[in-house]
C-alpha cells in the first residue's frame, strides 16, 4: 500500500515530521547536515529513515500552510536550545543564515525498521532557508525561514534564462551524453557518404536497432492485447441449457435454486431465467446452465501464443541489433572523422535523440514560456 492509498483510508499510521538542518551552503561542507525530530518511536529509540538517524529535540515549525493569496509562505522553526545545542554553530556562522532546513513528513510504518519500511513514502518535502535570527534566549532559538526565490538580496537571473535551448556545453559533465557520434545540428542520423568504414558500420547498425525497437514495442502491444483477449474468452460463459418443471422441483425460487428437488448454488453455471410462474405469492423463474466456452478460449489462446512466440523473437532481433551496435561503437576510434561530424543542436529534439526512452538530464532546459 502506498502513502496516498493510506491518507485516504478512515485511519492511518501517526504522521512522523523530520527535518534535515543543511550546512553546507554556508561551509562548502556537503556532509554538514544534521537530523532532527520531535518524535520518538513508540519503544521510545531514535528514529532513524532513509538510512540518518534523527536525534531527539523540541521543535516548533510553523507557518507551512500553502496560500493561494500569491504571498510566498514564511515559517518560522524554533528549536530548544538549553543544552546549546547551536550555539557555536550561530557563533561561528553568523546566525546560520542561509543554511537549508527541509521538512519531511512520512507515516510511521515507513520508518526503517519497520515491515513496511520504504524510504520514497513520503509527503513532498518542504525546503527553506534561514533568513535571520529572530529571537535567542536561555531556553530557544527562532529563524525565519524564506523561499529561496524570497532570500534577501537574490538577484534574478541566477543564470540566463532561454526557451527549448541547452545552455549546457555538448557531452560535457552537465550534459553527460557519452555515447556514439551520430547526429547532425538538424537532429538527423548522419549520412553514411564519405565515412570510415567503421562509422558506416556504427550508423547502419544504428538504424536496424532502432527499426528492431519499433517492431519489438508493435509486438509487445499485439501480445497484450491477445492476453486481455485470451483472458475474456476464457472466463466467459455461454448458455447450455434452459429448464423449469416445478413437478419435479426444477426452478429458481428467489435467491434459491432447485434442480429435482435438490437446491442448488447460484452461480456463474447456474443462473436465473425468466420468470414463468407465481406460487402463493412466489415468483418461480428457469433455471439456466452456462458453460464455460471452450471454442471461444481454444482459439483466444492459441492467437496469444503466436502474439508471445512473435514477442520473444522480436526482442531476440532487439537484442541482436543493440549486440551489433554496441561492438561497432566499441570499435570507433577516438580519432574517427565522425566525431567532428556529430553536432548537438541544443534543442530539446537533440536532446530526445541523444537520450532515447529515458528520462533527460534535468536543468539544461532552464524552461522560459512565451505565455506569461
Amino acid at each position: 500500500m502506498s502513502l496516498e492509498i493510506d491518507v485516504q483510508q478512515g485511519w492511518h499510521d501517526a504522521v512522523v515530521e523530520l527535518f534535515d538542518i543543511d550546512l553546507s551552503p554556508i561551509t562548502n561542507d556537503n556532509n554538514d547536515i544534521y537530523y532532527f525530530s520531535n518524535q520518538l518511536k513508540p519503544d521510545d529509540t531514535k528514529i532513524q529513515w532513509k538510512g540518518n538517524i534523527y536525534e531527539p529535540l523540541p521543535i516548533i515549525a510553523t507557518g507551512y500552510e500553502k496560500s493561494t493569496s500569491g504571498q510566498i509562505e514564511q515559517p518560522s522553526l524554533t528549536v530548544a536550545n538549553v543544552l546549546g545545542t547551536f550555539s557555536e554553530l550561530i557563533k561561528d556562522y553568523e546566525d546560520m543564515v542561509g543554511a537549508k532546513v527541509t521538512r519531511r513528513r512520512t507515516l510511521g510504518k515507513y520508518l526503517d525498521g519497520e515491515s513496511n519500511a520504504d524510504p520514497l513514502q513520503e509527503f513532498p518535502i518542504d525546503i527553506y532557508y534561514i533568513e535571520r535570527k529572530s529571537q535567542e534566549n536561555a531556553l530557544t532559538i527562532t529563524w525565519e525561514l524564506a523561499s529561496i526565490l524570497d532570500l534577501e538580496g537574490l538577484k534574478l537571473p541566477r543564470r540566463i534564462i532561454t526557451q527549448n535551448l541547452c545552455l549546457w556545453r555538448y557531452r560535457s559533465s552537465e550534459c553527460g551524453y557519452t555515447g556514439a557520434p551520430l547526429f547532425t545540428d538538424r537532429d538527423a542520423v548522419l549520412s553514411t557518404v564519405g565515412l570510415s568504414s567503421l562509422a558506416v558500420t556504427l550508423v547502419n547498425t544504428y538504424s536496424v536497432k532502432e527499426r528492431r525497437y519499433a517492431e519489438l514495442e508493435i509486438t509487445k502491444q499485439i501480445r497484450n492485447k491477445a492476453l486481455e483477449n485470451k483472458d475474456q474468452a476464457c472466463t466467459s460463459f455461454v448458455l447450455a441449457g434452459i429448464t423449469f418443471d416445478p413437478a419435479a422441483g426444477t426452478y429458481v425460487e428467489g435467491n434459491r435454486a432447485f434442480r429435482n428437488g435438490t437446491q442448488v448454488s447460484l452461480s456463474r453455471s447456474v443462473r436465473a431465467g425468466r420468470q414463468r410462474s407465481i406460487v402463493v405469492g412466489r415468483r418461480r423463474y428457469e433455471l439456466e446452465d452456462w458453460e464455460e466456452s471452450i471454442a471461444a478460449c481454444t482459439t483466444a489462446t492459441t492467437a496469444y501464443d503466436n502474439a508471445q512466440a512473435a514477442l520473444v523473437a522480436a526482442q531476440a532481433a532487439y537484442d541482436t541489433a543493440v549486440s551489433n551496435y554496441d561492438a561497432a561503437f566499441a570499435a570507433l576510434p577516438d580519432d574517427d572523422p565522425i566525431w567532428q561530424l556529430d553536432i548537438c543542436g541544443k534543442r530539446t529534439s537533440s536532446c530526445k535523440l541523444r537520450f532515447a526512452r529515458q528520462a533527460l538530464p534535468f536543468g539544461g532546459f532552464p524552461g522560459a514560456s512565451l505565455q506569461k
